[in-house]
């Protein structure tokens, strides 16, 4: 008879978290440097929830745009496989390029190729400005994917100068768009949304409901602003304005 050694641990399928950064000029200083310094300190946060999932392992995808698109990581890696990667913000916001890449590597045959299966991704997009491409039509080819019309997608809208209605058109709602006013908020909400959206979506009995995705976005993005608010005192975010970059 096999002991207990003898027997293999059962393989769980991956759930991909992918980060769309915006690394146009416009996002030099505090806005980019805070981005990488979140995504610098939630790994290890990440790789734990792995660890102690039974139902999926999380990996982590990053591509950036700006005058074009490319990928960070060449494949999906664990979070604790993630090299930290120091990001040049320059160039012009060619959104469009970006929804053409992810709608290419959202598929079984690309970075969804896993022999267990996959669950669907979670997607968190990042700019502080307006496309300056055709983002229309990677939108659309993208909006066919049917692994993006299952990703939870959440948008982040860093300062005024934002187009929130091309944000909100991605994630499918105004209301998966957050906000960003303040470089801390914006460290911040990327750490609470690494981790809510990843706990939610690496769980089995969550992930394989019926429930409309945009509905479950809608409500981790609550989530976040509230967790987020919550943590750097309610006080001080009635008072937050451009300055504050």
């Amino acid at each position: 008879m096999p002991g207990l050694d003898d027997y293999a641990p059962a393989v769980r399928k991956v759930m991909t978290l992918f980060y769309v950064i915006d690394t146009s000029g416009s996002m030099q200083g505090s806005k980019i440097g805070q981005v990488e310094s979140a995504l610098e300190e939630v790994m290890q946060t990440l790789q734990e929830i792995s660890d102690e999932s039974d139902d999926a392992e999380i990996k982590i995808a990053v591509l950036e745009f700006s005058t074009g698109a490319k990928w960070v990581t060449s494949e999906p890696v664990s979070p604790e496989g993630y090299r930290f990667k120091s990001f040049e913000a320059c160039g012009v916001t060619d959104m469009g390029a970006a929804f053409k890449e992810l709608d290419k590597k959202l598929s079984r045959n690309e970075f969804l190729q896993t022999s267990a299966g996959a669950y669907p991704p979670v997607i968190l997009l990042f700019s502080d400005g307006g496309p300056t491409d055709n983002w229309e039509s990677g939108l659309t080819a993208l909006q066919k994917n049917n692994w993006f019309k299952r990703a939870i997608k959440i948008a982040f809208a860093i300062g005024e100068d934002s187009d929130k209605g091309v944000l909100a058109r991605f994630s499918g709602s105004s209301e998966t768009v957050l906000d960003v006013k303040n470089k801390d908020q914006l460290r911040l909400m990327i750490e609470k949304a690494s981790v809510i959206t990843s706990v939610f979506a690496s769980h089995s009995s969550t992930v394989d409901s019926d429930t409309d995705p945009v509905e479950i976005s809608k409500k981790l993005a609550e989530d976040v602003v509230e967790q987020t608010n919550e943590a750097i005192g309610e006080d001080r975010t009635a008072d937050w304005d451009e300055s504050d970059w």
